[in-house]
């Protein structure tokens, strides 16, 4: 099975995700890979435009790709996959499979601060802090019961 790609501030989005995002087409796109992630389908940590940015459609690629090619959203990106790697099975970058417990902990350490340096900068963040503050009710990956 092939990896889903996910650059490192993406990855810290599917711990918040509830359905929202710039576009409808976005929406669409990121659902169906949270989707995928749940159920079992390896993901590998990369730089730059992965395949949440790559599957959408030209209109949504024109409106992310102007956020996303600042030089701000890479290091959003390092500072997002230099947090999560200790916390993930991780082999040199080999694929790795996400499960509840993973998303839990990495979840507890987003609620406390602990690896959302990256989120200081980002539009989203008083959003995902109202997430994290609720419990993370309502989340598309791994919905804590």
């Amino acid at each position: 099975m092939v990896p889903v790609r996910l650059r490192g501030h993406h990855f810290l989005c599917i711990l918040t995700y509830r359905g929202h995002g710039y576009t409808p087409a976005f929406v669409e796109n990121m659902s169906e890979i949270v989707e995928q992630i749940e159920q079992g389908r390896p993901l590998t940590l990369i730089e730059g435009p992965d395949d949440i940015c790559n599957g959408l459609t030209p209109e949504c690629r024109e409106i992310c790709y102007h956020d996303c090619s600042k030089p701000s959203t890479s290091e959003m990106d390092l500072l997002a996959s230099d947090a999560v790697k200790p916390l993930l099975p991780l082999h040199s970058g080999d694929p790795f499979v996400l499960d509840r417990n993973h998303v839990d902990m990495m979840r507890k350490q987003f609620a406390d601060g602990s690896i959302r340096r990256a989120c200081e900068q980002c539009s989203w963040n008083e959003f995902c802090t109202s997430i994290a503050l609720e419990g993370f009710s309502g989340v598309k990956l791994f919905a804590p019961a």
